[in-house]
């Protein structure tokens, strides 16, 4: 179970169903704020990889019949031009290099069936026994994906996994699984992440599509044709295919600052129907729309408790449920920084939730930067709407 101290001064429960609260804040993030180092060895690929000759100490794939992608756009790197003749031209989330994985592919009539690629490395350290840890990374769909998955797993094991026979992979649970769709966006990377409490024998981190085709959800995609240029995969009509590039793999382990203030005191009602279970539909985004954030800022404002008191109550009295988090910005600056700030402002939300007893593995996030605007980005008024934390129901 994944908990996190308590650090609340007081919860009482009166007979009118008052809640008082007497919250400790600094920036609210203050207890996510500092992470230990990253764990993952090249987390965002500029190191050159050779996915042919398997190196144990580094990322290398897991299955024999596994063909990862290997992606350097540096000026001096020999694959630098990899994109000029095909379609795509996908650049990194940071830096010149990325991975790129086969999450899915399906065609009966070519026997095509149950393809998958994983990436695996070895840690740089073992994970701590029962430390909490934050594992994310950024994603992005190749441009001729004609679908979207809605399964992608991180797995931790004591040993490589280095499998001969490509089926046993789909015998492996892994510990951390967004269930939701991946973006259908060819254009721009999405940040992901969960919390995740260690067992104290992780030694090595695998990603990729742990579902076998049968039990994996997808929905359609458009693939987009461009002109003089080639396709990169064999596609045939009829033919389902999902294929993502992997950027920026982080492990880093949370630790709690005492730099925590208390600000505030909130007095407010809880009904019991703030949020009604039966009227939320699976991955429909409801917006928190009390939650405020100044602007290029993650820190919780005071007047956002009540709002995350009431998602607080919904995950509380349905013990079952778990959610995603969605941040998402307006568009003043730039794409990847408004992409870090999106995600912060989730870690912001998922951080209250945790320190009030709600186990992290209920929870997954999400950052979309400005691209998924409610309201115009040309007023103060449409950029404070855009400026918002969403959730979506996973599971009942």
């Amino acid at each position: 179970m994944l908990y996190l101290p308590q650090v609340f001064a007081s919860q009482e429960r009166s007979s009118d169903k008052n809640i008082r609260y007497i919250f400790l804040i600094s920036f609210l993030l203050g207890y996510f704020d500092l992470f230990s180092q990253n764990l993952v060895p090249n987390p965002s690929f500029e190191e050159n990889i050779d996915f042919s000759h398997p190196n144990l100490k580094t990322w290398h794939k897991v299955q024999n019949s596994d063909t990862p992608d290997y992606f350097n756009l540096g000026a001096y790197h020999p694959q630098n031009n990899v994109f000029k003749d095909f379609m795509g031209g996908t650049l990194a989330k940071t830096g010149d290099g990325f991975v790129g994985i086969f999450c899915y592919r399906l065609n009966p009539d070519r026997n095509v069936k149950n393809i998958r690629e994983f990436i695996e490395t070895v840690l740089i350290t073992p994970l701590e026994k029962d430390s909490l840890y934050k594992v994310s990374f950024s994603i992005c769909p190749d441009i001729e994906s004609n679908i979207t998955v809605k399964n992608f797993g991180v797995y931790f094991s004591p040993t490589a996994l280095q499998l001969e026979k490509d089926n046993r992979i789909f015998s492996l649970k892994p510990q951390i699984e967004f269930s939701f769709y991946f973006p259908d966006s060819t254009k721009n990377w999405i940040s992901l992440q969960a919390f995740y409490k260690a067992n104290g024998d992780e030694k090595y981190i695998a990603l990729g599509n742990f579902k076998p085709d049968k039990s994996t959800k997808f929905k359609n995609l458009k693939s987009i044709r461009q002109k003089g240029k080639a396709k990169k995969w064999d596609l045939v009509p009829g033919e389902k295919a999902a294929y993502y590039y992997i950027d920026d793999v982080e492990i880093s382990k949370v630790r709690l600052t005492e730099n925590i203030q208390a600000v505030s005191e909130l007095k407010y009602e809880l009904k019991e129907d703030t949020f009604n279970i039966n009227d939320i539909k699976i991955d429909t985004a409801i917006i928190l729309s009390n939650i405020v954030f100044d602007f290029n800022k993650y820190d919780l404002l005071p007047q956002s408790l009540m709002e995350i008191n009431k998602l607080y109550h919904l995950m509380i009295t349905n013990p079952g449920i778990r959610i995603r988090l969605e941040g998402h910005t307006d568009n003043m600056g730039g794409y990847l920084f408004n992409l870090q700030l999106s995600l912060k402002r989730v870690e912001s939300v998922a951080g209250y939730l945790i320190e009030k007893g709600i186990n992290a593995d209920r929870l997954e996030f999400a950052g979309y930067s400005y691209t998924i605007p409610i309201a115009t980005n040309q007023t103060e008024e449409g950029r404070r709407l855009n400026r918002r934390v969403a959730f979506k129901l996973l599971e009942k």
